[in-house]
């Protein structure tokens, strides 16, 4: 049986309408060796797990309702070399996996890297936007030394993630930025800028922009600074 090099790991709950085009573009992905799709799934109650085992993946059930608890799970489970996570309701390239796997042979120190995250269900203009503002964001914040991870596409060398543990399943929020703080005691992390993956803006439309960006920023600067994270972030399907 061949080498498993790289896990996919997909956080869910109650993502019946999602995470059949989530899967669909990961099952085309093009790459040059193994890779696997686990679906770490918050028990569900709808249909999510049904289409995710009809399109391949493995399925590890966790529980306790917390994407921490659900990133980790799946991670502790996975047979590949390198993780990489993202969630229900994103869409990826179809070398995302290849580009991520890419960077880690090219860079050998690196145990975390992660990319850009933009839109899916905008309209043209925000789409332009945010994949003009995120790199910007993104790669001066990582200049700085102020790396900002978002867990819809993040990446980690598995004998790195086992040594520290793995996800702080405690957090409700900021289990990225936690990962990759304990990370980079162990290695060097970066932001690969040709990764990338297209959400669902259903956050951004039911809160509004000032309201999320507000939210995030705030979580962000009370974590980086004071070491707290909020412990409230509510299910929006």
């Amino acid at each position: 049986m061949d080498e498993i090099n790289v896990s996919v790991i997909v956080c869910t709950l109650n993502e019946e309408k999602r995470i059949g085009n989530c899967l669909k573009s990961i099952n085309l992905q093009k790459f040059s060796g193994q890779f696997e799709v686990i679906v770490a799934d918050g028990n569900s109650e709808d249909r999510t797990v049904k289409i995710a085992k009809s399109l391949g993946a493995r399925i590890i059930i966790e529980k306790v309702r917390r994407i921490s608890a659900e990133r980790d799970a799946g991670a502790k489970q996975a047979k590949g070399k390198y993780l990489l996570f993202t969630d229900a309701d994103a869409i990826v390239k179809e070398n995302w996996v290849q580009e991520n796997f890419d960077f880690f042979q090219k860079h050998p120190k690196v145990v975390g890297q992660y990319g850009s995250v933009f839109f899916s269900d905008v309209s043209g203009i925000e789409k332009k936007g945010s994949r003009i503002l995120m790199p910007l964001f993104l790669g001066l914040m990582s200049l700085i030394g102020m790396h900002n991870p978002i867990g819809s596409n993040i990446a980690a060398r598995k004998t790195e993630f086992d040594k520290i543990n793995g996800f702080d399943t405690s957090l409700v929020t900021c289990e990225d930025l936690n990962l990759f703080n304990r990370l980079k005691k162990v290695g060097k992390i970066k932001w690969n800028s040709k990764s990338q993956v297209e959400v669902s803006a259903r956050r951004v439309k039911a809160w509004g922009y000032l309201n999320y960006i507000f939210f995030h920023l705030k979580n962000a600067v009370n974590f980086y600074f004071f070491g707290k994270s909020s412990k409230k972030y509510e299910n929006i399907r």
